[in-house]
């Protein structure tokens, strides 16, 4: 029986240093769950901030970039009308381009027939003719000089 109360004791010893051990470590244990907790939370606030002036800075940017926005849509508009007149003058500039060149092309045509009659002109006949009617004449105006 010595021998049980000794074991007995044994048990009792052993079993309060392992409900002491086990206290210590639940202790522990909970102490780095406290930390992680609060590093956590330490982190999701940072978080929230962070989104937070991120939205506020998105809400911030976001009008202005609207305006920046119709400012492009206006002036691109404007310059697909220039774009549209553009091409309409174009288009006009190749007319009159065209009804230069046809006409370009019908002076020439008939400068050259000028040309081409001129050259058919007998000048020693013509030249021959002039002093025939100087000749012809010459009496009429002396004669109508007088009065």
């Amino acid at each position: 029986m010595a021998e049980e109360n000794k074991l007995m004791n044994n048990n009792d010893n052993y079993s309060s240093v392992s409900v002491e051990k086990n206290e210590e470590l639940q202790t522990d244990l909970l102490g780095e769950l406290k930390k992680m907790q609060k590093k956590t939370l330490m982190y999701t606030r940072i978080t929230s901030i962070l989104m937070l002036v991120f939205v506020i800075a998105v809400l911030c940017v976001v009008p202005s970039l609207l305006k920046t926005l119709e400012a492009v849509r206006v002036t691109l508009d404007g310059v697909n009308e220039a774009v549209v007149e553009a091409n309409s003058a174009i288009g006009q500039a190749e007319d009159t381009m065209k009804d230069l060149s046809d006409f370009v092309e019908t002076a020439g045509t008939d400068l050259n027939d000028v040309v081409q009659s001129i050259q058919k002109v007998d000048f020693d006949s013509l030249n021959n003719a002039i002093k025939n009617l100087d000749a012809t004449v010459k009496p009429f105006a002396d004669f109508f000089s007088k009065f």
